[in-house]
């Protein structure tokens, strides 16, 4: 691509490798990138590996690879953990972005990889040995069938496409059992016949040609598993029939599925999902019959089939949602091992096989011997090892007694003696600053901010920075915003998180998310900022439910706001978020155009044009964008500590400031030089220690001596890890004197199962 340095054949360890220089020093372009056309067909596979070597990626901010297929692109991203040595990188394509409108995994004609800039400094990797995984007929039994025929015809299916395709695939991945997701578009009978099964995630709409080869598929033996939409072509073939579109008469109508005694060998007895409508579909009599029921959350019975169907084929009345997640993959392992029974073995083998995985360690035998020498013969992880120990012993003398579920069971639970010991083995740092974010006003969902702060207090956590104000609502009594209605009924929200931090002794961050305006912002207020011009819009003029940046109204509001929380209540820090743009196409609405002019004395001859990439006003553009949201943190900085001058002033961040600060107008590195802030938070969500590692040895050096505590993005949109990977990224931010670190989210699943594992070693009160 344009800018970029040639690609080239190098010889590295006595084979050919392909070489990518990238060349960033003395150059403006934003990523390194290569195309190579081909025909290639990915649709019976479950995505591709590659191998990548790259000894400095320092200068990368992360790498890309994109598939060009029709009129459209699928996309995602990668990084190398280790700099020494060569990286397996395997991408899903549930894990892939669609950009455009692609027509299909099976008709693939260009492959791209880009190395987008991190910094000013050349570097090169290498790429060898990309191929296909999870070949339908190869290591792959399982066909999972993504509608992407859905997904063309409306984008909003198609979002809710991907995202029951991912959850299904996901837990599939989790379990070990070979898939493939294969696209509708150009599935065939020489495809279908190589799977054993059949999963149909959520496919709204079937063409005709591939409910015809459904069929075909079924009546020469093989199996469906289907959610929710079930084509008529398919009910007859299924022995299912009604299916009327059922919504819940009443909230929590649909909250779990019961299944009878011994009705599906291996189900739990009883499975939660918060559904909000279901298809009615009814059993053949004397054909199929009812394996499981809805059940409604006062334990009542609705009389609606959950899980229905007969030995060439299961229903599930709606889709998989992930709620409930352990037991909803159990769920969905008992019903693939009713039609295909040797996906039990499969996947009784996949869980001893992973057994030891966890912390970087590649099997059981490093995971003990490493969790001995981290111990510090800690009698509390001796025992935790002898029981995997024995526990392991008994998986092994299952399987081999074909009792696969049994077998599972012990295998998990010697995973959580393993996972409980690495986790007492660990250490804490003395003066640490270590906190949560909380996304809901409202703390943790089915318990009081009192319980939720003392179980942070109790596990070592010393700041909760909880979401308490946007740009358009507030949850406390607040006479700068509209206040949120709940706030009548439940009342102020932020003297409630601070009462229990004082009790309990931790710090109380309000964290706002600024400039935009939220769901809770009424109808009105918003209507009123449209009618005065206050609203972003983008360079093609679609309006964004954010506040112009620029506009003095929306600029005093957002100090005002701030400056009354560190005025009203005795809070330890305010901390912003969305201190920013939305991206680099806002804002340019007509205010944005005639306060560009008259604050650097250019005239605009071509709006947007001239302060679009290239255009003859763009330098000034950037700066002057800065400049607007710089403002606000200066003028917030500087009110507030005349009010309260303890109180901490913070930023929750993008991660790569050289690009973020034209990007989104985000110049938090000059925050940190001028002490505007007194830390910082970058949010480094990622999955990947290398990636991570990257962007806080740079982030520390941004910060120039201003604190910078790192994000783990546990539950993030972009990442999702489990304890031991939490642990690993707190230790990497040790490596890097960070002095602490922020996680996000602080959820019901997060206060239950994620903060006792710290607490028992790497956030120790001890």
């Amino acid at each position: 691509m344009g800018g970029s340095d040639v690609a080239s054949v190098a010889l590295l360890e006595g084979r050919k490798v392909l070489r990518l220089p990238c060349n960033f020093a003395g150059t403006k372009i934003e990523r390194a990138s290569w195309d190579q056309q081909l025909k290639l067909d990915l649709a019976s596979s479950r995505g591709i590996r590659l191998n990548v070597l790259c000894r400095d990626a320092s200068p990368v901010s992360y790498f890309s690879i994109y598939f060009q297929s029709g009129e459209g692109w699928y996309h995602a991203a990668f990084f190398p953990e280790s700099a020494t040595g060569w990286n397996t990188i395997s991408i899903d394509k549930t894990e892939m972005t669609a950009e455009g409108k692609p027509a299909g995994w099976g008709q693939i004609k260009t492959i791209r990889i880009s190395a987008w800039r991190g910094k000013n400094e050349d570097t090169e990797f290498y790429l060898s040995d990309i191929r296909k995984t999870g070949v339908l007929g190869g290591d792959a039994i399982v066909a999972i069938l993504r509608s992407e025929s859905a997904s063309q015809l409306s984008p909003d299916e198609g979002r809710n496409v991907e995202q029951f395709t991912q959850t299904v695939a996901q837990n599939l991945y989790a379990l070990g059992i070979g898939c493939s997701v294969i696209s509708d578009l150009n599935v065939s009978a020489d495809t279908l016949k190589q799977a054993k099964l059949v999963i149909l995630p959520y496919n709204p709409s079937v063409p005709d040609r591939v409910a015809d080869e459904l069929a075909h598929y079924a009546g020469a033996g093989g199996k469906l598993l289907v959610f929710y939409a079930v084509p008529e072509r398919l009910r007859q073939v299924l022995s299912i029939e009604g299916g009327a579109h059922t919504k819940a008469a009443y909230p929590g109508q649909f909250a779990a599925i019961h299944f009878g005694d011994s009705a599906l060998k291996g189900a739990p007895p009883v499975v939660g999902q918060q559904s909000w409508n279901i298809n009615a579909f009814r059993p053949v009599v004397g054909v199929s019959r009812v394996f499981a029921e809805w059940f409604d959350d006062q334990g009542r019975p609705t009389g609606h089939p959950a899980i229905l169907g007969s030995t060439n084929g299961l229903v599930m009345t709606h889709v998989m949602l992930s709620d409930d997640a352990a037991k909803k993959r159990r769920m969905l392992l008992a019903m693939m091992g009713y039609l295909v029974p040797e996906i039990l073995r499969q996947a009784a083998e996949a869980e001893a096989a992973h057994l030891g995985e966890l912390g970087g360690f590649k099997n059981y035998d490093e995971a003990v011997s490493q969790i001995k020498a981290l111990s510090h013969d800690d009698s509390r992880v001796g025992k935790a090892l002898a029981s995997a120990r024995s526990l392991r012993e008994s998986s092994m003398k299952s399987a081999s007694e074909q009792r696969f579920f049994e077998a599972m069971d012990q295998s998990q639970a010697a995973s959580q003696e393993l996972k409980d010991a690495f986790c007492m083995a660990q250490r804490p740092l003395p003066g640490e600053f270590r906190a949560f974010w909380c996304h809901s006003a409202f703390g943790v969902q089915g318990i009081s901010w009192d319980e939720a702060v003392r179980r942070l207090a109790d596990n070592g956590f010393t700041a909760i920075l909880p979401n308490m104000l946007w740009g358009g609502a507030a949850f406390y009594a607040s006479k700068v915003l509209p206040v949120a209605p709940q706030v009548a009924s439940r009342g102020d929200q932020i003297a409630q998180c601070l009462a229990a931090c004082r009790k309990h002794g931790i710090q109380i961050h309000v964290w706002k998310v600024n400039w935009n305006l939220g769901q809770a912002a009424p109808k009105a207020f918003v209507d009123k900022l449209r009618g005065e011009g206050r609203l972003q819009a983008s360079s093609s003029g679609k309006e964004e439910r954010w506040l112009c940046p620029s506009h003095p109204d929306n600029q005093a509001l957002e100090i005002a706001s701030m400056v009354e929380v560190a005025r009203d209540y005795d809070v330890d820090g305010i901390h912003f978020d969305y201190i920013r743009y939305p991206d680099s196409d806002h804002c340019f609405c007509v205010g944005c155009k005639e306060r560009f002019q008259r604050s650097t004395g250019l005239k605009v001859r071509s709006w947007p044009k001239d302060v679009l990439a290239d255009g003859s006003a763009r330098q000034a553009w950037l700066d002057w964008r800065r400049s607007n949201i710089t403002a606000v943190v200066k003028a917030v900085s500087e009110r507030a500590r005349a009010i309260r001058p303890r109180l901490k002033i913070s930023a929750a961040v993008f991660s790569n400031w050289a690009a973020d600060r034209d990007g989104v107008g985000q110049d938090w590195k000059l925050w940190c030089e001028k002490r505007y802030v007194d830390f910082v938070c970058p949010m480094d969500y990622t999955p990947s220690n290398g990636s991570f590692e990257n962007m806080v040895a740079k982030q520390v050096r941004w910060a120039n001596g201003t604190p910078c505590y790192p994000g783990i993005g546990v539950s993030a949109s972009s990442s999702h890890f489990g304890v031991d990977r939490v642990i690993e990224q707190i230790n990497i931010t040790r490596r890097y004197n960070t002095g602490g670190f922020v996680i996000f989210n602080y959820g019901a699943t997060e206060s239950k199962d994620l903060l006792p594992m710290l607490g028992l070693g790497i956030t120790s009160k001890r």
